[in-house]
């Protein structure tokens, strides 16, 4: 189980980053200085495994393993929202990119879509047969994918509901998901230690990357789809070409399991990483410098 900080989200106007714990709380930090600017305490009660900024930045949203999707003003840290529909924790959560719907899944098979505006459960996503461990919309939205325990990427038509695709190539369960910028590609991380990519027209393996020594906790793509960020549990960020899947440069600020990776969105070089031992480090890709 993940400990430490579990997820981080970036605000749309790229000056906060909120910051999950498997302590319960969320936080705010200041995107540039990454320290603390919290006027407030969330604390859910239970491990937090999930954060989320509402599309207009007004909303946080936090889930957990105690089954619910939690909505909180992000000015004043007031509950604003419960969600319950799920049986079990939560392990994901995933927001459309014009913030109508929001995804969750977890221990079970079920991947639900809500209406951000009302809370209303608009749709159930069957297909997996394990754990569900991450959720992502594509960049248009019309996508979802989901990874699971059993090595599966399914990947859905929101808009139906219809599964697409069920990728394999994982030999181990799927810790994260990541599409690229264009929407056409899909990367995966494993516990496998692979990172694999994905070719979104066809539904089948385009590419491998191939580095991680350990299991692969976390994956993302920055902003114009050039480079691939991937996070071990050794500790180690491996940031790659995307096009090429060559090495490009090897980041650590320690031994901790990297658990949660976000691209700033208006400069692709900066990469915010979350691991066990409890920290946010604001990286520089192109420089190799974090803080």
């Amino acid at each position: 189980m993940k400990k430490g900080v579990t997820a981080v989200a970036l605000s749309p106007d790229g000056g906060s980053v909120a910051v999950a714990r498997a302590d319960g709380k969320v936080r705010l930090l200041d995107a540039n200085s990454v320290l603390d600017v919290s006027k407030f305490d969330i604390d859910i009660g239970a491990v937090a495994t999930g954060v989320l900024f509402s599309s207009d930045g007004r909303r946080l949203g936090v889930v957990g393993r105690d089954s619910d999707v939690h909505l909180f003003d992000a000015g004043t840290g007031k509950k604003l929202l419960a969600l319950h529909g799920h049986e079990h924790p939560i392990r994901a959560v995933a927001q459309s990119p014009g913030g109508a719907l929001i995804a969750t899944g977890g221990e079970e098979t079920r991947v639900m879509l809500w209406k951000a505006a009302t809370g209303k459960l608009e749709r159930i996503l069957s297909g997996h047969t394990g754990f569900v461990n991450a959720v992502a919309f594509s960049p248009d939205g019309s996508l979802l994918a989901s990874a699971d325990s059993e090595a599966r990427i399914l990947v859905f038509n929101v808009a139906s509901g219809r599964l697409l695709y069920t990728l394999r190539g994982h030999a181990d369960e799927v810790n994260a998901v990541a599409f690229r910028p264009d929407g056409r590609v899909l990367a995966s991380a494993g516990a496998d230690g692979q990172v694999l990519q994905w070719d979104l027209s066809t539904g089948y393996r385009s590419q491998a990357y191939v580095g991680h020594k350990t299991a692969v906790r976390s994956v993302d793509f920055n902003r114009d789809g050039t480079v691939l960020a991937s996070g071990g549990e050794d500790g180690q960020i491996l940031v790659w070409d995307a096009a090429s899947a060559r090495l490009e440069r090897q980041l650590s600020a320690g031994s901790a399991p990297v658990n949660t990776l976000v691209f700033d969105d208006k400069n692709k070089n900066v990469l915010f990483a979350g691991g066990d031992d409890n920290r946010v480090v604001r990286w520089n890709v192109a420089s190799g410098v974090g803080q």
